[in-house]
């Protein structure tokens, strides 16, 4: 059996990687967001008082990933409902 990654999908995986660091480490590290990334700190992204939701920080920041995603190629454009 080959367990070898195909060239294309090693190439994606670099392009990945390099919009990773370009653009979603340096978000990370904006302002407070560190808070956010880490696993033990779902205390952070969590709104109590509406049940557990997440909270309108973390909702920000993760649109703000997704316009990067799709504004780098990361992800395709999708319309709101």
């Amino acid at each position: 059996m080959d367990f070898d990654i195909p060239k294309d999908l090693s190439e994606y995986l670099d392009e990945l990687d390099e919009f990773i660091e370009r653009e979603i480490k340096p978000l990370e590290q904006e302002n407070d967001n560190i808070r956010f990334f880490d696993h033990r700190r779902e205390d952070a992204r969590t709104d109590w008082d509406r049940g557990g939701l997440p909270n309108a920080e973390w909702e920000a920041l993760l649109h703000e990933a997704r316009r990067r995603a799709v504004c780098g190629g990361a992800l395709p454009v999708t319309r709101s409902r």
